[in-house]
């Protein structure tokens, strides 16, 4: 009966092909993140980050929940920097001359783009607190598009000029200073300082290692510069201005920890400075 091997390969051919279409899941998980690198590249940081979220969330491995968490935040911080910047220029922009009769307008973007800075530095900094019992001084590995930036922004002169622009050149100046907030981000916590030029080399092939203790150094430092806005002079919110000062603080006892480990005397000194400049800060009375 040569025949009758079949029905038993016609029964097991579906189940070949089942297990076949089942096996990719694995790999289909970095998904999230190739698709946050590609939102980069086209500086849709929305999208990056609802696929950084998902990046997070499924990551097949240690190493690429790290990769994705890392550029999440180093995201959120360049994001809360530009909306201040963006406050900062409506502000300006109302005590101007050319303001009168329409400051309504600049004061409701000033208010607007302070709410959005202030979230995204919140969420900066959680996820930081999050993220450092995690940290170990082992390299991390980022991979990105450096993003195109520039050295000015028009727009954001013409707002402080006391101009009200269009909503589409304004949405234009919004994502230009993203794009020089994040290059400043991605060139500090690679080692190349406050220099785009700097961080574009060191991610000239698209890669590059974090030092940990660098990372949270250059956080903490943007933390501060961004945290100005809690101010008496800006927002005068002085709680929020203590936790800006917590987060740090806790960064940088991380650091130290670090250090004990792997001596790094550069970098001990930039931690003795901020710390110093800390406590210089607690001491300075109120106004």
């Amino acid at each position: 009966m040569p025949h009758r091997p079949w029905p038993i390969l016609i029964l097991a051919t579906p189940v070949l092909l089942l297990a076949c279409s089942s096996s990719p899941t694995t790999a289909n998980k970095n998904v999230p993140l190739i698709d946050a690198r590609a939102s980069f590249k086209a500086s849709d940081f929305d999208a990056a980050l609802r696929n950084l979220d998902k990046a997070i969330k499924f990551a097949p491995d240690d190493a690429a929940r790290q990769q994705a968490t890392v550029l999440r935040i180093a995201l959120v911080t360049a994001l809360a920097d530009a909306n201040k910047q963006m406050a900062e220029a409506y502000s300006t922009g109302a005590k101007q001359p050319s303001a009168q009769g329409q400051t309504g307008p600049f004061l409701k973007l000033r208010s607007d783009y302070y709410n959005n800075a202030n979230s995204s530095l919140m969420d900066a900094m959680q996820s930081v607190m999050n993220q450092r019992a995690k940290l170990s001084d082992a390299p991390m590995a980022v991979e990105i598009t450096f993003p195109g930036f520039t050295g000015t922004n028009p727009g954001l002169n013409k707002i402080k000029s006391g101009r009200l622009v269009s909503d589409s050149e304004r949405m234009n100046t919004e994502l230009q200073a993203d794009r020089n907030a994040l290059a400043l981000v991605l060139s500090a916590i690679s080692g190349a300082g406050q220099d785009p030029n700097k961080g574009q080399h060191v991610f000239g092939d698209g890669k590059a290692d974090i030092d940990p203790r660098v990372y949270l150094i250059e956080l903490s430092n943007s933390f501060q510069q961004t945290g100005a806005m809690y101010e008496s002079r800006g927002l005068n919110q002085p709680d929020h201005v203590r936790t800006v000062g917590e987060v740090v603080g806790g960064n940088l006892d991380v650091v130290t920890k670090m250090l004990a480990a792997k001596p790094d005397k550069d970098v001990e000194a930039r931690v003795k400075k901020m710390q110093a400049d800390r406590e210089k800060a607690l001491k300075k009375p109120a106004k």
